[in-house]
Parts: C-alpha cells; sequence; structure tokens
C-alpha cells in the first residue's frame, strides 16, 4: 500500500503549489464523518472499522533493513527532492493500523483517541515535516556525516520507537549542523521505518 500516511498525493506537487491545502486523501468528507462516528463507539469496534478495508500485513514492507540505511535515504530524498521515496521510508496505514496503533499510549485510557483522528493528526504533523524540510534543504547538496538517536528506543509491545534523533551534514558549502529531520522511527522484526516526519524547521 502506498501512501506516506496518506501525504503523497500532495507531497508530488509540493513544489508547484505551496498553498497549505490538504489533499482530498487527508481531508475528505468520509474522513470527517469517520472522526465523529469513532469518537462515540467502543475502541475496538472504531479499530475494526479503521482495518476494514486494509490488508493485515506480518511486518514493516516499508522503510530499510537499518536503521542507518533508513537515514541516509532520507538525507538522499531531501537532496534528491524525491517526494516518493518519503512514501517508501515511511510506516503506511496498513502497517499503522494493524502493527503500530494498538500499543500506542493514544490508543489507551486516559486518551483512547479514535484511530481515524489519531491518523489524521498524525498525517498533518508529517505533511507539514516534509514539506518544511523540502523548503530548506531540497535540492540543495547535502554531506551526510553521522547521526544520532536516543540511547534506549521507548518499547511498545513488538514495537521500538526511536526518538531524539539529530542527522550532522553540510549543505552545500557551509558548516556542518545537527538537525532533526524527523520525529520517530518505528523498528519492527528488524526493519526500520520512518513513524514521524516532524522537525525543528
Amino acid at each position: 500500500m502506498r501512501s506516506i500516511l496518506g501525504l503523497m498525493p500532495l507531497l508530488v506537487l509540493l513544489l508547484a503549489c505551496e498553498s497549505g491545502a490538504l489533499p482530498a486523501q487527508v481531508a475528505s468528507a468520509d474522513d470527517a464523518v469517520t472522526q465523529v462516528v469513532d469518537s462515540v463507539i467502543p475502541m475496538e469496534e472504531a479499530v475494526a472499522r479503521f482495518r476494514a478495508h486494509l490488508p493485515k500485513p506480518t511486518g514493516l514492507s516499508s522503510g530499510a533493513d537499518s536503521r542507518d540505511e533508513l537515514v541516509a535515504k532520507i538525507v538522499q530524498a531531501l537532496e534528491a527532492q524525491d517526494t516518493l521515496a518519503f512514501e517508501d521510508l515511511a510506516v503506511n496505514r496498513a502497517e499503522w493500523a494493524w502493527l503500530y496503533f494498538p500499543t500506542d499510549v493514544l490508543s489507551e485510557p486516559p486518551y483512547e483517541l479514535p484511530p481515524s483522528l489519531a491518523w489524521f493528526q498524525l498525517q498533518e504533523t508529517n505533511r507539514k515535516g516534509v514539506l518544511r524540510a523540502l523548503r530548506e534543504l531540497g535540492g540543495h547538496r547535502l554531506a551526510y556525516q553521522a547521526y544520532t538517536c536516543s540511547e534506549a528506543p521507548s518499547l511498545e509491545g513488538k514495537n521500538r520507537v526511536w526518538t531524539g534523533c539529530r542527522v550532522t551534514l553540510r549543505r552545500d558549502d557551509g558548516d556542518p549542523v545537527a538537525l532533526r529531520l524527523f520525529g520517530a522511527i518505528l523498528e519492527r522484526g528488524g526493519r526500520f521505518a520512518v513513524l514521524s516526519y516532524d522537525n525543528d524547521f
């Protein structure tokens, strides 16, 4: 399933249009209705409805086989302004629904955020993060040097979530800087994918 948290249809056109309008897949009337309905039904039923037409993955197909490879590919995507690469590197909707959300703190009391609303919010965060990163770094020559993340991931069921990552690189001929290019990486079954493209630009 090809969906960078629903943002790729917009990102393909982002360099030509930065109006801020949401793509139809993200802000459709159906999604809005689902969010309202999900907020008044039990979590178990809300999750079942959200998964209804999504294939059940056995593991992550998005991302890369190592964290090092994933980070390097993010930098390469920025340098090449390759919007489709961001899609391939991120957790898709089916992976999020079946593998991640069930153990996410937002699915549990006291939050119990309906999955459609949690997904919508994540898409928005990612859309804005990728747009910011591309405006700042897209098309520049980026000399990738290193990266660091938190010393230990947070454990959520079979998931390991890495945060606090900063990537050191040089833009064009500038000095090396450590930047937060993304917010979180999901590790599951020895594979790594971007969970959040939130950044500090």
